[in-house]
């Protein structure tokens, strides 16, 4: 008795455990955003970015010191006056200093630094929410590759059906010597030759599993269920131009590129800033004593305070700062042929994903009514047969004919979403179908 209970209490438990993570898109994309290393690594790139900008910030700000020193002389220092030896000092030596300096003027060293850095985090900004995206583009294409190899999966598990069902058909019509042994023959090599199909496509399913489970982190043997479908276009996409200009304003590459020049027009500014003088203010006080004892008296301390400004001016620096303003301009005109070369890329991949979904859509409604005539003439040719008018050659045809009809619609339905995720992906943004 208490080994059933214990029974009864484990099964649960243990059937519990192997449940399959279920997943929707938006849950595997949001999955596969947390594991991604690209995604991580911008992510710290995003970081370095902010702690230069709080950095340059400082610069800006009052550098305040404080500085202290201690020296024991175990003898005191001596020096000699007209040929006599005198002792000067104390066994005890201490001073204590804190200094203040503000830069008032560089040249806009300070000032181009920190807008420097503030484009830096914009494009950092803009880099991370292009990693986000490529991340989500590879985890759509996973998923939707799963659903297709799901769908042929099915489809050719439907084919086999069918094949032993006319087989059957046959079988009996021979019985009854209505068809030959050969038909017969003929209709099992029909059969022998779907079951290898059948198992390429589960093989197949399970192999786009991996990938996916392996893009999302998870564990190759994991349990996953997938909610979701192929779902046929539901409506026309927008306009090409309106998606070629929305790709501009949105595209997280475009505009890392875009920040990516600001950022080299201030590097420049910061380098021109080099050459120029460099004013601050400064102000310190300083705090001394001399002791033979560790506790100087009043007479033994004294405390003396300064102020005034500092000028630096580079007059010669060997060619230095300007070299450094000649690198300048060429990351600047680096930064511009790159966004000029991404700007293209961009419009490249909107004007092929838009055409290729287009396309796709098109097929999609091309062979959803090729299916349902094939299924019509395939159930056309199977009455017929069994009433002796059709021949089993036509009855393969018609079989054959549904496979590759359905095939074509399901890669159509899988081409469709692709191409709209990548579009997506170029765009910068979700496509807002007309219809909905």
């Amino acid at each position: 008795m208490t080994l059933v209970l214990l029974l009864s209490f484990l099964l649960p438990l243990a059937a519990g455990a192997q449940e399959p993570l279920t997943l929707t898109l938006d849950a595997a994309v949001e999955l596969g955003l947390k594991q991604n290393l690209d995604v991580a690594l911008a992510e710290e790139r995003l970081n370095i970015l902010q702690s230069y900008y709080r950095q340059a910030i400082a610069a800006a700000i009052p550098d305040i010191s404080v500085t202290g020193a201690y020296t024991r002389n175990f003898e005191k220092p001596s020096f000699f006056l007209m040929g006599t030896k005198l002792q000067a000092g104390s066994l005890n030596s201490m001073r204590a200093a804190a200094a203040l300096e503000q830069v008032v003027y560089s040249g806009g060293i300070v000032s181009s630094g920190i807008r420097a850095t503030k484009t830096g985090i914009a494009a950092g900004e803009q880099d991370l929410r292009g990693a986000k995206a490529e991340v989500t583009l590879a985890v759509k294409r996973l998923f939707y590759a799963v659903f297709l190899a799901s769908e042929t999966a099915g489809i050719q598990a439907d084919t086999l059906a069918s094949a032993e069902d006319h087989l059957k058909t046959i079988e009996e019509r021979y019985r009854q010597g209505l068809d030959s042994d050969l038909i017969v023959l003929r209709q099992r090599v029909e059969v022998s030759n779907n079951r290898p199909l059948l198992i390429t496509a589960r093989n197949q399913h399970e192999l786009t599993s991996i990938l996916l489970k392996d893009t999302l982190g998870l564990d190759v043997d994991a349990s996953i269920r997938l909610v979701g479908s192929l779902a046929p276009p539901g409506g026309p996409l927008p306009p090409y131009d309106e998606l070629q200009k929305r790709a501009l304003d949105r595209s997280p590459d475009y505009q890392a590129s875009i920040q990516h020049i600001k950022q080299t027009e201030a590097m420049i500014r910061v380098a021109k800033g080099l050459n120029s003088p460099q004013l601050s203010i400064y102000a310190d006080y300083q705090w001394y004593a001399e002791s033979n004892d560790l506790g100087p008296n009043s007479k033994e301390r004294a405390t003396s305070s300064a102020g005034g400004l500092r000028l630096r001016y580079p007059l010669f620096t060997g060619g230095d700062l300007q070299e450094r303003v000649l690198q300048a301009r060429i990351a600047h005109q680096q930064a511009l042929t790159l966004s000029d070369k991404t700007q293209r890329a961009i419009r490249v991949e909107v004007k092929r994903a838009w055409l290729s979904a287009q396309e796709a859509a098109e097929r999609v409604q091309s062979q959803e009514s090729a299916v349902a005539q094939a299924r019509r003439a395939l159930e056309s040719t199977e009455n017929r047969y069994k009433e002796g008018q059709s021949s089993q050659l036509e009855l393969t045809d018609a079989t054959l004919a549904l496979l590759k009809t359905r095939l074509l619609y399901a890669q159509a339905l899988h081409d469709y979403r692709v191409q709209l995720a990548a579009l997506e992906r170029a765009v910068g943004s979700p496509i807002e179908e007309a219809s909905r």
